[in-house]
């Protein structure tokens, strides 16, 4: 066996700097493609401090945050900044809620629910601020929908939209997302027409433009003074191949301009942020096949793919500088904190609940609505997560003619406090065997390196698993480095 090779095998592997997912880690739990420093999974994990690695926080429901106080349905659209100071709204079910930074407001006039006569079924799917008022989209029925409307004081309108302005007419049954544009206007999908309300709130057109029968406005943004529009077709559910596209609307032609942007599958989102529209899509050929991606020179350019879910309009925003969508139950993250950091993509934390509704941050903190069965749910982040778990790639460390043995693990952290516990697997040998590590736990020394492994036996590869199951909610593990030593050992 050649001398380099040997010298190559006991170099020490340094993990620090943590990053995000191994590229396509969703393909294979034991990757051996990617960086050191990147995971072959994880749930519930905070790099937004690329220094350290930890535990991603844990959620604490608003004051009247649940189905005992304010909440009684699944909230989806969170108004994405504040009206007044510390007064945001948001909508789910029959309720129009009303939310500050710390509580959902179970006095007065809200929870309002939204009672149209003569009709069932309301059910809440967006809102915006505009012309000083809360316009709130909804459908109902089965097969209609509608516009309300709140004053900030004691008015509502639940028909405003069907009895009220010029152009009054009843929405289609569809998801309804609406927008504030650039030129003053609300812009909001409505099957497959894009309508709008004018700037002084007086005149609705519910068809300002027409795409074919057969496809649905999924999500709309506004960029480069246009409305961009995602359109699915044909409008159908499940994992069926979809030829949808992406559409810029000046808002006064009576037909989009250019060539729209192709996309061969469902497209869930669209979010712009900092001139920069952010798209999610499904490709329906292949079995979860979920993408993140953005628009630029009038084509579609892939960033990242992801597994789950594909989120809809109300599950996708920013936070922390990431972009954040839900996949799932689950939060994803995916960006770097300052410019200088490389981007990366995260799973940062989980609903309360297990279905997660609508997402935002419009008070600095994520608020994250979720239900399960008859429990509801508005949180924001409190805490450390003790669902926290973290896999390194797998390292293949074996030759033809040799295997490997990890001579010691040594694990540099922060100062603790009491209650911080972190314990580490040695997965390896494509996984077929593990080897529970010594545990760290805070003690009065208080020290920062820990030597989790003292000789271990020999393996052809291995992956590192970090768990803060027996951790605290309060108290964390900050991993700041971890160093493997280890010697190459002939294998006949």
């Amino acid at each position: 066996m050649p001398k380099e090779y040997i010298e190559e095998l006991t170099t020490p592997i340094v993990i620090d700097n943590f990053s995000g997912f191994c590229p396509a880690w969703f393909e294979n739990s034991y990757p051996y493609y990617g960086n050191k420093n990147q995971a072959s999974d994880m749930t519930d994990i905070d790099i937004t401090d690329p220094n350290v690695l930890t535990q991603g926080p844990g959620m604490a429901d608003l004051t009247a945050g649940t189905q005992v106080g304010a909440v009684t349905t699944l909230i989806r659209d969170i108004l994405r900044h504040a009206v007044t100071t510390n007064v945001t709204y948001a909508i789910g079910g029959a309720k129009l809620y009303q939310i500050s930074a710390t509580a959902v407001t179970n006095a007065g006039v809200f929870p309002h629910t939204i009672n149209k006569a003569v009709v069932t079924g309301e059910d809440g799917e967006s809102l915006v601020y505009h012309n000083s008022k809360i316009y709130y989209f909804y459908n109902h029925s089965g097969d209609a929908g509608d516009i309300g409307t709140y004053d900030l004081s004691t008015t509502f309108d639940d028909d405003w939209g069907s009895t009220v302005p010029t152009g009054k007419e009843a929405l289609v049954n569809a998801p309804h997302q609406a927008i504030k544009g650039g030129d003053d206007n609300v812009y909001f999908a409505n099957g497959h027409y894009i309508g709008y309300i004018n700037s002084n709130g007086t005149v609705l057109e519910t068809q300002g433009l027409d795409f074919w029968t057969n496809s649905e406005v999924s999500s709309l943004t506004w960029n480069n003074n246009r409305v961009i529009s995602a359109v699915n077709r044909p409008n159908i559910t499940g994992a069926n191949f979809s030829q949808s596209a992406i559409y810029n609307w000046d808002t006064v032609a009576s037909s989009w301009e250019g060539d729209p942007i192709e996309v061969e599958g469902k497209i869930g989102a669209l979010y712009t942020k900092n001139g920069i529209t952010f798209v999610w899509w499904q490709d329906s050929t292949d079995d979860g096949g979920y993408s993140l991606g953005y628009i630029t020179n009038g084509q579609l350019s892939t960033l990242r793919r992801f597994k789950g879910s594909l989120p809809l309009f109300y599950q996708v925003g920013e936070f922390k500088g990431f972009v954040v969508w839900v996949s799932d139950n689950k939060i994803f993250m995916w960006g770097s904190k300052d410019v200088d950091v490389p981007v990366s993509l995260s799973q940062y934390c989980e609903g309360k609940q297990d279905t997660v509704g609508g997402i935002a941050a419009p008070f600095g903190e994520l608020l994250v609505a979720s239900y399960k069965t008859t429990s509801f749910s508005l949180a924001k982040p409190s805490g450390y997560s003790v669902a926290a778990t973290y896999n390194t790639m797998a390292f293949r460390v074996s030759g033809p003619w040799n295997k490997f043995q990890i001579l010691t693990i040594i694990v540099e952290t922060e100062q603790m406090a009491a209650g911080a516990k972190v314990d580490f697997t040695l997965t390896y040998d494509k996984g077929k065997s593990a080897q529970e590590l010594t545990q760290i736990a805070y003690s009065a020394a208080n020290v920062t390196r820990h030597k989790v492994l003292n000789k271990s036996f020999e393996v052809e590869d291995f992956r590192l698993d970090i768990s803060w199951a027996k951790g605290s909610a309060t108290n964390p593990v900050k991993i700041r480095s971890i160093y493997i030593v280890g010697k190459a050992v002939k294998y006949n």
